[in-house]
């Protein structure tokens, strides 16, 4: 008579495997168009480098670097949003939910590579920095740093909503797992 307990671990593990296996593909795609559109704030030169740039590495390369780095992130985003989908109210944005969490584990991410990225500049030393920074500079247009975050952001925010739409549409849920169940009454023991 009493319900069976929702499973919590066995979906909680797929919604890992299915961010990692799907999100770093969806932002993967989607970086190089979206860093053309942020760029054309900075001019049709900008946004020609940026073209220029996108087709050098191309999206086969990208969805390789994309998977590279972006596994981690996005196991990492699909735990989170399987303990956000079993904490949340019934009635709470689920998919709204996993794309500010996509958004928020890659600006994270974005901000440890800039700072191992600045570490290492600062350990191998102001000359090679220098003519690193003067072979660099004609090719993207000041701000451009910040495009590429925001692009990486927005990547990582369109593959939070995708990847939590697809476990919707397969019915991939944790929700009710964490809610405790009512103990059964107790018998009245009448003589």
């Amino acid at each position: 008579m009493s319900e069976r307990p929702r499973r919590f671990f066995g979906p909680l593990i797929g919604f890992t495997l299915l961010f990692a296996a799907f999100g770093p593909a969806v932002g993967g795609v989607l970086f190089a168009p979206i860093v053309v559109v942020l760029a054309a704030q900075y001019g049709a030169e900008a946004a020609g480098s940026a073209g220029g740039f996108a087709a050098v590495f191309g999206h086969g390369l990208a969805l390789v670097f994309a998977y590279v780095v972006g596994v981690g992130p996005a196991a990492a985003a699909g735990f989170v949003y399987g303990l956000w989908d079993a904490a949340a109210p019934a009635r709470a944005p689920r998919a709204l939910a996993a794309a500010i969490i996509g958004g928020v584990i890659t600006y994270c991410v974005y901000l440890w590579f800039a700072s191992l990225g600045a570490a290492i500049a600062a350990s191998v030393g102001a000359d090679v920095s220098a003519e690193f920074t003067a072979w660099i500079d004609p090719w993207f247009p000041r701000g451009f740093d910040v495009t590429l975050r925001d692009a990486l952001v927005a990547c990582g925010a369109v593959a939070g909503l995708a990847c939590a739409m697809a476990a919707s549409l397969i019915g991939l849920t944790t929700q009710g797992a964490l809610t405790p169940t009512p103990a059964p009454p107790a018998a009245s023991g009448g003589a």
